[in-house]
């Protein structure tokens, strides 16, 4: 026997250090969050992560919007580059075809002034020593007016290939900044939701922290009923932060006040013994017992109970194991009505949340391990503690 618990013990160690070796390597945060998020109030679950999808899908829209403000500037100054090309172009190709046809026209208007008759004798074949000359100095005219014409012609097919490159690229230019204004309009319209539910966030941060202040407000209250009680010790410190924070305006100081429920794990019990029936037949478990980082203010808090859920409404509460009665009055708020038992070796059990007690409950009361305390219409929170230590309840019961 004491073989196979070494061998399991060392599997499960082995398994448990391979798990976490994993979840470093791969830094599984989502995992890890999911579980946080399994040790937390359900409601303030939901706000919590309402609220941090929000912020996350506003910082990825914040960035592409950004990415594309900067690229949309870069293409608009390239745009404009091109645009005064262009213009210079057009006004240089426009002003070398105004000298063209300048040039043309002064070439035939001096065609038609002094050649006209020269070239009418030449085709009478009555030739004569002015029109012979007159030809001849016609040529040399003529042949110096089509080598300007040609180097015109030229410079003006090179500046038409430069405008048509340039005419290509602007273009593309002009379809990519359409692109990008498109999805610019695309992306400021879900910024645009977006904002406004970030607008909302406000609302959900004060909805998410009432919640929680309730809560810390239950929680101090069952842990001033505990230490009343002298089934846990209060230590000094908690004492006066007590003091300070009933003191203190949440509404004035809310980050103040609450952070002040970030606090080290309490001393825990070591639990040996064998496992008990659920005091919540058909439950499951929806809050756990430890440690987590809260996911809006990033400090550490310690759960010291575990939240069941009823299977239906008005399910039965028992008592885990025999006892007598040390409290049971209705608290209240949050924690609804709660019931101490008091077990052997300085256990006690902690039943809160309960809809209704049942008939005879009451302090002084005697209970056989299964008698019913109450009632719950949605969910238990339990909590065990031992020599004025808590224990994880999951040690004691099963589900």
């Amino acid at each position: 026997m004491k073989i196979f618990l070494y061998v399991v013990l060392s599997f499960s160690l082995l398994f448990s250090a391979s798990v976490e070796s994993k979840i470093k390597q791969n830094k599984k945060q989502l995992s890890s969050k999911k579980i946080q998020y399994k040790k937390m109030d359900k409601q303030l679950s939901s706000v919590a992560k309402k609220i941090n999808s929000a912020k996350k899908e506003q910082a990825n829209l914040e960035s592409k919007l950004a990415k594309l403000a900067e690229n949309i500037k870069n293409n608009e100054a390239e745009f404009n580059a091109l645009q005064t090309k262009d213009k210079k172009y057009r006004t240089d190709l426009a002003n070398l075809a105004v000298g063209m046809d300048k040039k043309k026209q002064k070439f035939l208007d001096l065609v038609a002034k002094n050649f006209s008759l020269a070239l009418a004798q030449e085709e009478l074949n009555k030739p004569t020593a002015d029109s012979v000359m007159m030809k001849e100095v016609y040529k040399v005219y003529e042949k110096k007016n089509k080598e300007e014409l040609n180097k015109l012609t030229s410079e003006i097919e090179v500046l038409d290939r430069k405008k048509s490159r340039l005419t290509k690229k602007k273009s593309s230019v002009k379809k990519a900044m359409t692109a990008y204004v498109q999805e610019r309009s695309e992306y400021k319209s879900k910024k645009a939701k977006q904002d406004t539910l970030v607008k909302n966030l406000a609302r959900d941060k004060a909805i998410y922290k009432k919640r929680f202040n309730k809560i810390k407000s239950a929680r101090t209250s069952l842990e001033r009923k505990l230490a009343k009680l002298k089934i846990i010790k209060k230590s000094k410190d908690k004492a006066k932060v007590d003091a300070r924070n009933a003191a203190r305006s949440s509404a004035k100081a809310p980050k103040k006040a609450i952070s002040s429920n970030s606090a080290s794990a309490p001393a825990i019990a070591n639990y040996t013994g064998g496992k008990i029936a659920s005091p919540l037949k058909g439950s499951r478990l929806i809050k756990k017992f430890g440690t987590y980082i809260d996911p809006i203010y990033k400090f550490k808090i310690f759960n010291k109970s575990i939240t069941l859920k009823a299977p239906h409404a008005g399910s039965k509460v028992r008592s885990v194991l025999a006892g007598k009665v040390v409290f049971a009055e209705n608290s209240g708020g949050m924690l609804g009505k709660v019931v101490i038992v008091e077990h052997s070796n300085k256990m006690h059990t902690i039943y809160a949340k309960l809809s209704r007690l049942a008939p005879g409950v009451h302090v002084g009361k005697k209970l056989s391990r299964g008698a019913v305390i109450g009632k719950v219409d949605k969910s238990l929170m339990f909590e065990v503690t031992k020599n004025n230590k808590h224990i994880n309840p999951m040690k004691l019961i099963r589900l």
